[in-house]
């Protein structure tokens, strides 16, 4: 009579809990159990791996708790962070049409400082921020190893001439690109002072080389920095290596 009773109790049971729908709204499916004493519902697989999936595909940010916040970053940060992917010293040389001469060139060179806040033509001050040799190789523009800069401070370091330069000839003789500038002096005891970064373009000041007549050649090259000064850069005693 307890067997009777236990079963029909696991019955009621099973009926009662498993009456409701499945999750995507269809009827369970009855089956019995392994022992045979009850009978078992169950949800068909397929359907529940859809509803599963519907419910994924509609999950949101907010249902995940997470949260997304709008970042500033300072000016100084956020140049730092672009440094580490772009190079100051990138160019675009595609719109120009470079040299093709398979010459090989050793020049001087100085640049100077031109101060536009009296005179509108500027007027050139009487000592050189920079000075050394200077390598034309067909297109490629190089400084020596003996070029410097005069201004003190970070301009010191002789790398800025060697991996901060980024310039070529033209076919017309301009010289175009960028590199790293000193526009500014720094004395002993001031904050350092980092480099510009000018875009050198074909000014119509400029005197172009003459890659052909290097013996008496002396080009100058006007170099848009500030609007208070640029520079002028002079090519002289070239010779051909």
């Amino acid at each position: 009579m307890i067997k009777i009773l236990l079963l029909l109790t696991l019955l009621l049971t099973s009926s009662q809990s498993y009456s409701s729908s499945c999750p995507d709204g269809s009827e369970p499916i009855k089956s019995v159990s392994d022992d045979g004493t009850y009978f078992v519902y169950n949800c068909n697989a397929s359907n529940q791996n859809d509803s599963i999936k519907n419910q994924s595909s509609h999950t949101t940010n907010k249902d995940l708790g997470i949260k997304i916040y709008d970042v500033t970053f300072s000016p100084a940060v956020l140049d730092k962070l672009l440094n580490l992917v772009v190079s100051k010293t990138d160019f675009d040389f595609s719109k120009y049409t470079l040299s093709n001469k398979k010459t090989d060139v050793l020049c001087r060179f100085r640049i100077t400082r031109i101060v536009y806040e009296k005179i509108k033509e500027g007027q050139e001050e009487g000592w050189n921020i920079a000075e050394g040799n200077i390598n034309i190789r067909g297109s490629n523009v190089e400084f020596g190893d003996n070029a410097i800069w005069r201004m003190g401070g970070l301009s010191t370091d002789p790398s800025y001439l060697k991996l901060q330069v980024n310039i070529k000839l033209t076919d017309d003789g301009h010289f175009v690109g960028k590199m790293a500038y000193f526009n500014l002096h720094t004395n002993d005891g001031e904050v350092p002072i980092n480099p510009m970064y000018p875009i050198l373009v074909k000014h119509k000041r400029s005197t172009p080389i003459n890659i052909d007549n290097i013996t008496n050649m002396s080009a100058k090259f006007y170099i848009d920095v500030e609007d208070w000064a640029g520079g002028l850069m002079y090519i002289s005693n070239c010779k051909e290596l």
